[in-house]
């Protein structure tokens, strides 16, 4: 009895195994990544592993430099990024759960200089930019040719937990009201409520005692393509802050900034092709004031322009960190 029950355990255990090797390499991947701890750090932060000697000279200028530099439109100077630095004989520990991490490997044995991009190696979601080169001359040239892929993947790497974040503490409600108004919507957190609902503009907003950070949605027809140019844009954008977003005081409104004029460029996420403008607003006839971006496209039937504005006041507070959470509310749209 005892090896009959023996052999129909053992013959249990061959199926298991069978099955599992079958799901091939992306179920093992998959599971893997189901038992890695979470990631540990604060938005915005990198850590830099490399060697003492090269941080400190040309090489650690450069990632510096591209790293670290000025993030556009904020009304004070911010960096782009938080860094921070480790040896590679130190990289070790909680060190490697960090969520953003780049790693320059700088040695005469290596193979196949380049830059790779991966994730979730010792936690999730975790994004790992490796650097590998036979000389920090050429590790420098590397980081320089590839400062947009750097940059960019890690800012979807944070894009993507607050995106992720967003909808799992979605407010579905306000979600809901918008896609019935405009045919899709942005996922928004618990906290942000309806402030205004019209059938051509919707306010959308968190506020506390220090912050407000709001989504404004415009609609409006469109009749062509000239509309979507920076031209036409800035001065329909102006038109609809003075018409629907007035300020504190009499005859006072959201406008731009009166000295830096907003920067535009075409995008495409997600297979959703818009124009960003981002810049900085201010409130004609008052001191309020801060950074703004919008995505701009026509709708499914190209019958509309959507205009998806999202906003930060933080007169008390650096704003990189509270515009970034807005940025990828917009960023999270899907159309119905």
């Amino acid at each position: 009895m005892r090896n009959r029950i023996l052999i129909k355990t053992a013959i249990l255990m061959l199926m298991s195994a069978l099955i599992l090797s079958s799901c091939g390499g992306n179920r093992k991947s998959k599971d893997r990544e189901d038992y890695l701890p979470n990631i540990t750090g604060n938005s915005g932060e990198v850590l830099v592993v490399i060697n003492k000697g090269y941080w400190e000279g040309e090489l650690g200028s450069t990632l510096r430099k591209i790293l670290a530099g000025e993030y556009p439109f904020l009304p004070q100077r911010e960096p782009v990024f938080k860094l921070f630095n480790a040896t590679p004989s130190g990289f070790t520990g909680s060190y490697m759960l960090h969520r953003n991490i780049v790693i320059v490997n700088v040695s005469s044995e290596i193979d196949s200089a380049g830059v790779k991009v991966t994730t979730n190696a010792w936690a999730k979601p975790q994004v790992i930019v490796t650097v590998s080169a036979t000389t920090p001359e050429e590790a420098r040239d590397l980081i320089a040719d590839n400062s947009e892929l750097i940059i960019n993947s890690i800012e979807q790497a944070e894009r993507d937990r607050l995106i992720a974040s967003s909808i799992k503490y979605e407010d579905r409600d306000v979600r809901m009201a918008v896609t019935r108004n405009i045919g899709g919507s942005p996922y928004f957190p618990k906290g942000f409520t309806m402030k205004k609902n019209t059938p051509d503009f919707m306010w959308i907003s968190q506020e506390t005692t220090y912050v407000n950070q709001g989504i404004l949605i415009f609609k409006f027809p469109y009749t062509d393509p000239e509309q979507l140019t920076p031209d036409y844009l800035k001065d329909k954008l102006h038109d609809l802050w003075q018409a629907n977003v007035p300020g504190m005081r009499e005859n006072s409104y959201m406008t731009f900034n009166k000295v830096i004029d907003p920067g535009f460029r075409n995008i495409e996420y997600k297979g959703q092709t818009m124009v960003e403008m981002r810049g900085l607003w201010e409130v004609e006839n008052d001191y309020m004031g801060g950074p703004f971006v919008c995505h701009i496209f026509p709708d499914r039937d190209r019958q509309n322009i959507i205009i998806l504005n999202a906003f930060v006041y933080a007169p008390k507070y650096d704003k990189r960190k509270y515009l970034r959470q807005v940025e990828s509310i917009i960023y999270s749209f899907r159309w119905k």
